[in-house]
């Protein structure tokens, strides 16, 4: 076989440049899991940042010899005027040969009726080496029978001989240059971040050597993950929130955030969610590094990319990381206001900027984990006080010694935990009720863990 010349560099710049001249560069985002339809809110965040398509995951399709059934289905939303969605399915199987005649038949007949609500879909399947060409022909069939058919790709796929395997079946590429390394044991090595910059560069540059067109799948979720005292991964923990990490007493940080990760050891036996660490057991917290994921879609930008798929869309979990509109102004900062509500017998905590207040991991000397409200006064005026959509309300007096917990009668401080608070959404306290004849005309109030200058009550 012929050896083609090699490009000079120079002139592939120039045709990637040329290219995205005449193709315009988008942002998409992947919908997992998910039965509730887009929000106004979220239309409305999603048209200002530009994004026209969405790839919703209606299910799972699982094989069984010659045959495939749902596993799990989702509610698929029907397009509008603003936005475009795909379907998604993924496929999975732990048959030798998953693609046999019998079982190609079942498959494309199975997802005909997905195929015929928008003329396309993406499939999502993590072949096997050994069974790529056979996965190539399966795609093949499949691609006769539904007008446009994409794939997300795993990162090594860019190999020429996957190409040749998988391209002729295929109109678009999506890879997923993330979770592609198996966990480090800690003794040796320290848990990946979701964005490695040089690992992303390398895996963007490989890519562009596709001849479809094609889209890179980048992360923006966040992610637990459990380790052992002896440094093994035990796996990852589903169905957690923030405040159980952020305001644990029975976690440690050990290690400052570098590239959104962060590490914390278990001091005692604790559970997050429905899974239980032990004394000495190590967490590794992972999100998305803004600045690398802005770098990595810079990058992307300048390669032979259609655009960049972000997996996945924000929902109200902790596991789906920044929100969308902190993901449409990668440099906003966010901006806190505190007053009092309508009824003047609460306070209501609200981010009024596009920028997310990420959860907090890491404290100040003496201070406690996560954030607090603190309101202050120079008398013991607190009669009644309900933490509202707060964690928790703890009542201090402030003496000599500093702090000291006391029953609220007595405080003078009240503190209202929180441990983080996304673009655009707000925290209220419950009932605040005061003494009689009190109010709160000279009392002052701080973030905790966010800014140390105390500030009048307005």
């Amino acid at each position: 076989m012929r050896l083609r010349p090699r490009i000079p560099l120079l002139f592939l710049f120039a045709l990637i440049e040329g290219v995205h001249s005449a193709f315009a560069f988008d942002v998409s985002y992947w919908v997992w899991q998910r039965e509730d339809p887009l929000s106004d809110e979220e239309v409305t965040e999603l048209t200002a940042q530009g994004v026209h398509t969405i790839y919703w995951h209606v299910g799972e399709l699982e094989n069984q010899g010659d045959t495939w059934r749902w596993t799990a289905h989702f509610s698929f939303p029907g397009n509008m005027a603003a936005l475009h969605f795909v379907p998604v399915v993924r496929l999975v199987s732990r048959e030798q040969q998953p693609f046999s005649v019998a079982s190609m038949a079942a498959l494309v007949r199975i997802l005909a009726p997905t195929a015929k609500r928008t003329g396309e879909i993406q499939l999502d399947y993590d072949a096997p080496d050994r069974l790529l060409e056979d996965y190539g022909r399966a795609l093949a069939q499949i691609h006769a029978a539904v007008p446009h058919l994409s794939i997300t790709a795993l990162p090594h796929w860019s190999r020429a001989d996957c190409f040749r395997s998988l391209g002729h079946g295929v109109d678009e590429f999506f890879p997923m240059l993330y979770d592609f390394e198996a966990e480090p044991i800690l003794q040796n090595a320290s848990p990946q971040p979701l964005i490695a910059p040089d690992k992303m560069a390398r895996m963007l540059r490989a890519w562009s050597a596709c001849a479809k067109p094609w889209r890179a799948g980048l992360p923006t979720f966040a992610r637990l993950t459990v380790y052992d005292s002896g440094g093994k991964s035990r796996g990852q923990i589903r169905n957690w929130n923030w405040d159980e990490v952020c305001l644990s007493r029975a976690l440690t940080t050990v290690s400052k955030p570098l590239l959104g990760v962060t590490l914390c050891r278990a001091q005692t036996s604790l559970a997050l969610s429905n899974t239980r660490l032990q004394a000495g057991d190590q967490l590794a917290v992972r999100w998305t590094d803004r600045a690398a994921l802005r770098d990595a879609i810079n990058l992307a930008r300048r390669t032979t990319a259609m655009g960049v798929t972000l997996f996945r869309l924000p929902d109200s979990s902790a596991s789906s990381g920044w929100s969308v509109a902190q993901l449409a102004h990668p440099e906003a900062k966010p901006q806190l206001s505190f007053h009092p509500s309508s009824a003047r017998n609460s306070f209501i905590l609200e981010n009024i900027s596009a920028a997310d207040l990420e959860p907090s991991l890491q404290t100040r000397e003496g201070d406690e984990r996560g954030y607090a409200i603190e309101i202050a006064t120079d008398a013991p005026i607190f009669r009644e006080a309900e933490p509202g959509d707060f964690v928790s309300v703890t009542a201090y007096k402030e003496g000599p010694q500093g702090l000291t917990r006391v029953a609220l009668p007595f405080a003078t401080r009240l503190a209202f935990t929180f441990s983080q608070l996304r673009a655009r959404q707000s925290l209220k306290t419950g009932l605040i009720q005061l003494a009689p004849g009190a109010s709160f005309g000279h009392a002052r109030y701080r973030i905790q863990n966010s800014e140390k200058a105390w500030k009048p009550i307005e």
